[in-house]
């Protein structure tokens, strides 16, 4: 139901949106694991993406709304510890770690250059990351799901094509998830991050 939300709240943001001066983007987002993620897997994802909507309300800044998939898994062997009602105590053995993160976020960008031209951005965004922990040992699989609050600081390009309304869109974020509820292992300190490189295309209702 939380899911059916949000891609509804997205989709109603769109169309109000296109009345007035807005960009729409599709992405295809590589992942890079950091810190506490990067523990769980050292595996990077290549398996992402992102939609985003943007209204300028000034020449140079606008705001919206983005939401975005990363999936981070890896087989791996070295022992675990596990802190779980009914299972608990180390482990080693073959497992298959996963990780799903599904930002949501309040974004706010600031351009430099010309409509149409190339341009460069800053901003980031602030929201909410549903995160989606998994391991695979054997028959058993145990499963860790919180919310968390998080931020996007970001960067990127708008290059146009053509008639200048359709764009390359090219942008780096560092996504980190604060603490929330407990991990796999029991952990307190349940935080995520990893960096995001993101590839697609930008359209506009009017550059």
């Amino acid at each position: 139901m939380k899911t059916k939300i949000i891609i509804l709240s997205l989709c109603l943001f769109t169309v109000t949106a296109f009345s007035q001066e807005f960009i729409s983007d599709f992405t295809w987002n590589f992942g890079f694991t950091a810190d506490k993620l990067n523990e769980y897997i050292p595996n990077n994802s290549y398996t992402g993406f992102g939609i985003e909507g943007r209204r300028f309300f000034q020449k140079n800044i606008s705001g919206g709304l983005s939401l975005g998939w990363n999936i981070f898994d890896q087989r791996i062997a070295e022992p675990i510890t596990i802190d779980q009602e009914g299972f608990g105590g180390t482990v080693s053995g073959t497992q298959v770690r996963y990780v799903n993160a599904f930002p949501l976020l309040a974004n706010l960008h600031y351009y430099v250059g010309k409509r149409k031209d190339f341009r460069i951005f800053l901003g980031g965004g602030v929201g909410v990351y549903y995160i989606l922990q998994r391991l695979d040992l054997g028959v058993w699989q145990l499963e860790s799901n919180n919310w968390h609050f998080g931020l996007a600081p970001e960067a990127g390009i708008l290059v146009p094509l053509g008639d200048g309304q359709t764009h390359i869109i090219v942008t780096g974020r560092y996504n980190h998830a604060f603490s929330s509820g407990k991990s796999i292992g029991g952990n307190e300190d349940n935080s995520y991050s990893y960096w995001s490189l993101n590839f697609g295309f930008a359209f506009s209702s009017r550059m």
